[in-house]
């Protein structure tokens, strides 16, 4: 069937006064031999995105060894008609599946032999002691990149990921040292601890930051034209952005709640289906561009174990970056990453040597990039797909309808600018060095920035003020010059 395709091609093109042999596309080839995967997969995406009355982007691609064989976007303005609004080179945050990108980047400068792997974080950052109560010299690269080193602090988490701060590593090692959390026993611990501290490694090996190794080393070579590590190289408006949506009141909040400072080794990559196809690519290939075989085995295969299941992939281990898992009778590695509303599920079956990679910003829907996935693997690997996506739907339909009920305040319920109300304005600082928070007057209403984030303040029942900030909400009080939040107290 496939050397009928192509002669067909040759025949044309002969037809058309030319003696060239016009090369079949990926694409088509992969439409060749899948003829009908096109018109089930977009039809089955379509009837679920008018019957949950979905707002918001969805984003679809696979790929085999030879690149992007197949795209799809679909949104409410594409199913207006109009055409263009989203597509392959559309920037989409890819948050969590970042860390398979820095796992990599890790082996890379071992292989180069600029670090090693199984050297200490004692070895590296002498600074970090977490005040002498962990031994560091225990706690390797390894454990860091496949999250057994035990260790969690909360305000370097928030701050890396959503607050930002001013005084670089610096400031974030003192964090650590400060307030943290231990765990001796060496099992899986997910968190963005790990990979964070790692790039802070290849920073301090290599006196280059880890946003432009990552350009070095793995964009570059790859030709990822598109991709990067900060939000400012992107047009802002460009970048697709998280949607809270609730059937009753429709969008609530939309925004991208990142800025270059809150990209980082955990969650920091911005790119498009175009480039994220070469990325997984590289994966499906062990592509020599980027590692020598071996190296790709090191990297693909399991250093610790974890018995978990999400959605419906059994993860039974952890490589430096990616969930090994099993999906039916597949081996599959996932790497999944979401935001509020944004949820990216990027996977590979090597065996099968096809992967995926799937994008949706409606809050709502944060598992429809896996169930989708599940659909189109099941079509190409000749499974019942219709009967297994429906026993999976059940799930999602489940989820979908829990995020759609939740309440959130509207505008009759905002903070009234006046002078009695204003005696909360002013500047707030934390003696913990947590960032700082300011309230401030804006035309009838008041917001509250936390860092780099804002919202809107509004009355909540207990008698305080809550304020949405996008990626996590928070309640407040305030008396007289002091400001309450959660544990933490700040002053004016």
């Amino acid at each position: 069937m496939r050397l009928l395709f192509i002669l067909t091609l040759i025949l044309i093109a002969n037809g058309c006064g030319t003696n060239k042999v016009i090369a079949p596309t990926n694409s088509e080839i992969f439409a060749e031999n899948h003829p009908i995967f096109a018109t089930q997969f977009q039809n089955k995406v379509k009837d679920i995105y008018l019957e949950k009355e979905m707002y918001g982007d969805f984003i679809f691609a696979v790929v085999d060894e030879n690149g992007l064989a197949y795209s799809f976007a679909l949104n409410r303005e594409i199913l207006n008609g109009k055409e263009g609004s989203l597509g392959n080179d559309t920037p989409i945050y890819i948050a969590s599946s970042t860390k398979s990108f820095t796992g990599t980047l890790l082996q890379i400068l071992e292989e180069k032999n600029v670090l090693s792997l199984e050297k200490s974080l004692h070895d590296h950052l002498p600074d970090l002691n977490f005040k002498d109560s962990v031994d560091t010299k225990n706690i390797t690269l390894t454990h860091l990149l496949n999250h057994t080193h035990g260790t969690f602090s909360t305000p370097m988490t928030w701050k890396t990921a959503f607050l930002g701060y001013k005084d670089g590593n610096k400031e974030l090692i003192h964090d650590l040292n400060t307030d943290f959390l231990f765990d001796p026993s060496g099992k899986y611990r997910y968190s963005n601890v790990g990979p964070i501290l790692a790039g802070m490694v290849a920073e301090k090996v290599t006196g280059k930051t880890w946003k432009t190794l990552m350009g070095n080393h793995i964009f570059s070579p790859l030709k990822m034209e598109n991709t990067s590590a900060n939000v400012s190289d992107f047009d802002f408006e460009d970048i697709r952005p998280s949607l809270t949506v609730t059937k009753e009141k429709g969008i609530v909040e939309k925004g991208f709640y990142k800025s270059d400072i809150t990209m980082h080794a955990s969650g920091g990559i911005v790119s498009t289906i175009n480039d994220l196809s070469k990325w997984l690519a590289a994966n499906i290939n062990q592509d020599s561009v980027l590692l020598h075989k071996d190296s790709w085995e090191e990297l693909h295969t399991s250093t610790t174990t974890q018995d978990k299941k999400y959605f419906t992939y059994q993860r039974s281990g952890y490589s430096l970056g990616w969930d090994i898992a099993a999906y039916g009778n597949d081996r599959i590695l996932t790497r999944f990453g979401g935001l509020a509303g944004i949820s990216f599920h990027i996977s590979f079956m090597p065996d099968k040597k096809v992967g995926v990679i799937a994008f949706s910003n409606d809050n709502r829907a944060y598992l429809l990039p896996h169930l989708m996935a599940n659909y189109a693997y099941n079509l190409i690997n000749e499974q019942p797909a219709d009967s297994i996506l429906k026993i999976e739907k059940t799930s999602f339909d489940n989820s979908f309808k829990r995020e759609d009920n939740l309440e959130y305040p509207d505008d009759s319920q905002m903070l009234s600018a006046n002078s009695t109300n204003d005696s909360i304005i002013g500047t707030y600082h934390n003696e913990q060095n947590w960032p700082t928070i300011e309230i401030y007057r804006e035309e009838d209403h008041y917001i509250f920035k936390w860092g780099v984030l804002k919202g809107k303040i509004f009355r909540n029942d207990e008698g305080g003020y809550s304020s949405n900030l996008g990626v996590l909400s928070r309640t407040f009080q305030v008396s007289k010059d002091s400001l309450s939040t959660g544990s933490l107290i700040y002053k004016k």
